[in-house]
């Protein structure tokens, strides 16, 4: 048996449920646990007795699913600091062992940012050019003032002041191959936070469309983190609020959606931005940079962008 197919055959095991951009992913994700990572495949994520070669073994004790040691900090940080009352859902399992989840993808991205805000800010001025100074960043993470009813949080939320002097917040909804999901809140009388989305939609001057397009299986995931920041202007603790999408820039079903709920905004391109991976990363790069976030940044284009690394071990 050739080297070549050694390697192809270490991948793993693959899922025939996958969609053309999940496949692409998994195998590269297959190919970076393989090669890089040295590690063996893991339990799927949906039926444990079957092993895929997107996820690994006993993540939690290695920390091998983050790149470097401030994604490692922002994880211990963040779990240590969560409790009862903290908004959104981190499920342990998917951060430490599958390589596919957006949730180590976080903390791979912006964990370094949280503990260098200097650099952040110079990053996020190109996006947002108000920013004077970004002051912290969360994971999994609302207001506790900020709350439209339910458990939603933003993935990544980004707390600034602005040149104005204003406190501001910039909340992002990161996907990597997951779809949006496609459960609808809200709609009339089904789920008890409707009364609490309605009140919300209509004391906000942000939105375009009616509350029924926007409680649609399509964007309501988009609605309700758009909510927490309405919600975090009507009850004063942000000035300033924005919502996002951070994605792969070959994710054309995200990016279609993610376009289409910025014609359901006032000012939508202002209000809602699209940052994609590369967008990030080549705004970080031009950035002046040491060499270790350098290499940083080029270990992220790696792991999550450079698919022709993995296409020569396809099957």
């Amino acid at each position: 048996m050739s080297l070549k197919q050694t390697i192809i055959d270490l991948h793993g095991q693959k899922s025939n449920s996958d969609n053309q951009l999940q496949r692409d992913m998994r195998h590269h994700q297959s190919w970076w646990r393989t090669c890089v990572m040295g590690e063996e495949q893991g339990q799927h994520p949906l039926k444990p007795e079957d092993k895929i070669g997107s996820s690994i073994l006993n993540g939690k004790e290695s920390a091998i699913n983050f790149l470097d040691e401030f994604a490692k900090k922002a994880v211990h940080d963040t779990l240590t600091s969560r409790n009862n009352g903290s908004k959104g859902l981190i499920k342990e399992d998917r951060l430490y062992n599958n390589l596919l989840s957006s949730q180590p993808l976080c903390f791979n991205f912006f964990g370094r940012l949280k503990y260098n805000l200097p650099l952040a800010t110079q990053v996020f001025q190109q996006f947002y050019p108000e920013i004077k100074a970004v002051t912290d960043i969360h994971f999994e993470y609302a207001p506790n003032a900020a709350t439209n009813g339910d458990n939603s949080a933003h993935d990544v939320a980004l707390e600034f002041t602005s040149i104005s002097d204003q406190k501001g917040i910039i909340g992002l909804e990161c996907k990597y191959t997951e779809p949006f999901s496609p459960k609808e809140y809200g709609k009339d009388g089904t789920e008890k936070q409707d009364g609490k989305y309605r009140k919300d939609y209509e004391e906000s001057s942000a939105f375009l469309a009616s509350y029924e397009e926007l409680t649609n299986t399509k964007y309501n995931q988009l609605f309700r983190n758009q909510l927490i920041i309405e919600s975090a202007l009507i009850n004063h603790s942000a000035e300033i609020g924005y919502s996002g999408l951070f994605c792969f820039q070959e994710d054309q079903n995200a990016l279609d959606k993610g376009k289409a709920f910025q014609m359901m905004l006032k000012n939508g391109e202002e209000r809602f931005k699209i940052i994609t991976f590369a967008d990030l990363i080549e705004t970080i790069q031009k950035t002046e940079i040491d060499w270790e976030t350098r290499e940083w940044s080029m270990m992220l284009w790696n792991r999550y962008c450079a698919t022709e690394l993995s296409r020569r071990f396809k099957k």
